[in-house]
């Protein structure tokens, strides 16, 4: 049972099954979770020597419309079926600028590794939204990223943080800090349902 929640996958990894058999579980609660598919899922806890289990969730890229539809009811109780910190993100493809079969070929933007390392974030970070980035250089040359959060979802945010962090530094070498402030602008959150005007 376990392996239909799988997209082009037969054999599964006992934490794999665990995390398709907890999916079909939240199928009664949450209906929507019946269209979503699981690529693989992989332990991070050694990596990056957690207290806590960290999994992380790779889905394919079409249903990440599906899960960012749900991600605020999915995750809290992904967690408390498989007992670990869960993180989800889509599985991207980054290609090289110079691979091609034809001349004239240009590489779409969603390829980039730029382009890659900012979706892996949302995912990461999701349903919360990033609300503003800066680049900074410490005084021995190295860099890191300050990412601002919106402080309504410091909550359910800030015990995923550290593992969020160190994920995202084994996946993109990259550093990050996280910051929490006031977001005064209007956004349509991730998954939020539009409000009919009267």
């Amino acid at each position: 049972m376990a392996a239909n929640k799988f997209w082009k996958k037969k054999e599964l990894s006992s934490l794999e099954q665990q995390v398709g058999s907890a999916l079909i579980q939240i199928e009664t609660t949450i209906s929507e979770v019946k269209n979503l598919k699981v690529s693989s899922v992989v332990d991070y806890t050694s990596k990056i020597n957690a207290k806590k289990q960290v999994y992380l969730v790779l889905i394919p890229y079409p249903c990440l419309s599906i899960y960012n539809r749900i991600s605020s009811k999915l995750i809290p109780e992904l967690e408390k079926r498989v007992k670990a910190t869960i993180l989800v993100a889509a599985k991207r493809t980054i290609e090289s600028k110079w691979v091609k079969s034809h001349r004239s070929q240009t590489r779409p933007n969603s390829r980039t590794l730029t382009s890659v390392y900012d979706g892996l974030l949302e995912d990461l970070i999701s349903p919360s939204v990033i609300l503003g980035r800066r680049t900074r250089v410490r005084v021995d040359g190295t860099k890191f990223y300050r990412i601002f959060l919106d402080e309504s979802d410091q909550k359910e945010l800030e015990n995923r943080l550290d593992s969020i962090k160190d994920v995202y530094k084994v996946l993109t070498t990259r550093d990050l800090e996280f910051e929490f402030r006031r977001d005064d602008t209007f956004y349509q959150k991730r998954g939020a349902k539009k409000v009919a005007k009267k």
